[in-house]
């Protein structure tokens, strides 16, 4: 009997902490009334401010944090987001942009594409970045040419790349063709980038040599018509 009186004692007890618990978290004090929104891109705080805004009101021990942070992910702009709650009305949200990596010439279009090779933006609907561009044909050429680009430590002065007969050209700015391909060593491309050193022109007016054929065992290297040095 005594073991009955005790179980329905602690029953008693549970059922009145869960009832009064209940009533705890649904109380004002813990409803949302600010939003701390932490991104770079202006354009996607516009773009997700009024989804995110609408979580004020509400309860924020009753918020599906993960459910809001996998609909925000689905922006293929959004590399990731942390959702913290700073009790007992606040949250604050930290979105990472993906970083624009090379404009992509695609079917008469050129888009924004990440380091991994993804798309995820117009060109005409960002701005301006410097970067290199790839012509492509087909979408399995984009982690193609950021493989190559990988391998070559003045991206910076890097044009265009994109698909020649049985290869892949590497351009400059100032109008140096590299040609390649995805089989081709790194360590060929540091040769390259000690003679690009010697021989980089000015301008495009003053290139002496055409391009440089890495795809043999040697080097094959055209010069300009009339250069003879």
């Amino acid at each position: 009997m005594k073991k009955i009186l005790q179980i329905i004692f602690i029953g008693i007890i549970c059922w009145y902490t869960y009832t009064k618990y209940g009533d705890f978290k649904k109380a004002s004090l813990f409803d949302v009334t600010e939003v701390n929104l932490k991104v770079k891109n202006v354009e996607l705080i516009d773009d997700l401010a009024d989804s995110i805004e609408n979580l004020k009101g509400k309860n924020i021990l009753e918020i599906d944090k993960n459910k809001i942070k996998n609909k925000i992910l689905e922006d293929v702009r959004v590399k990731d987001v942390v959702i913290k709650t700073q009790m007992p009305d606040i949250l604050l949200f930290d979105i990472k942009e993906k970083e624009p990596y090379v404009y992509i010439e695609y079917k008469d279009r050129i888009y924004i594409s990440d380091e991994l090779g993804k798309i995820y933006g117009y060109m005409k609907e960002s701005k301006k970045y410097n970067m290199p561009l790839f012509r492509i044909e087909n979408e399995k050429e984009i982690k193609e040419f950021i493989a190559v680009m990988g391998k070559i430590s003045f991206k910076d002065e890097i044009s265009q790349i994109y698909k020649v007969s049985n290869g892949i050209a590497v351009t400059t700015n100032t109008g140096l063709k590299i040609i390649t391909n995805i089989d081709v060593e790194s360590k060929k491309y540091g040769v390259v980038k000690k003679l690009y050193d010697q021989v980089k022109p000015q301008n495009k007016r003053d290139k002496k040599i055409e391009y440089i054929d890495l795809r043999f065992e040697d080097y094959i290297i055209k010069r300009i018509e009339g250069d003879r040095r």
